[in-house]
């Protein structure tokens, strides 16, 4: 439970924290705070991921499909690599902005909200309350949420300040 609570805390003080501290000439613009949180939300959930992939293909692998009430099985391999894939992606998004941005929040989004649906289905089916299953449920909802929400203000703003 801790660490879900925790690490989807972090990307909200990054996101809140980062405008206050950046040197960029255009700071404090309504874009850029935003740009700036899609940034926390893409490329540090990026991290995140990786970690979490790492996790389910580590020397510790086992003990975290015990923790989630699965069973340690090959598909958990696939799943971490997974994991760490769509984690790249949105950590190349410090680098490569545009499209490349969207891509790795709708990759984010459909990996996370379908791990949201598998949790879900497994309490509610098979009464699985282990504390990876159920605590991570709201993080696998919220943070691509939130990316999604910051990436449509971040298009709409790139619009509204290209009108004349």
């Amino acid at each position: 439970m801790g660490f879900f609570v925790v690490t989807f805390l972090v990307l909200v003080a990054g996101a809140l924290l980062h405008p206050l501290v950046d040197r960029a000439p255009e700071r404090r613009t309504r874009r850029r705070v935003v740009e700036l949180a899609l940034l926390w939300f893409v490329a540090g959930g990026g991290m995140l991921s990786i970690i979490g992939g790492l996790s389910h293909i580590g020397p510790y692998a086992p003990e975290v499909a015990d923790s989630i009430g699965f069973a340690h099985s090959p598909f958990q391999w696939e799943v971490g690599w997974a994991d760490i894939a769509v984690g790249l992606i949105g950590f190349l998004s410090i680098w490569n902005r545009g499209s490349f941005m969207t891509a790795a929040v709708i990759a984010t989004a459909v990996l996370y909200w379908g791990d949201a649906i598998g949790h879900v289905m497994q309490w509610v089916a098979h009464g699985n309350t282990a504390p990876n299953n159920v605590w991570t449920i709201p993080t696998d909802v919220l943070q691509p949420l939130v990316a999604v929400v910051l990436l449509v203000a971040y298009r709409r703003s790139a619009r509204w300040e290209a009108r004349p």
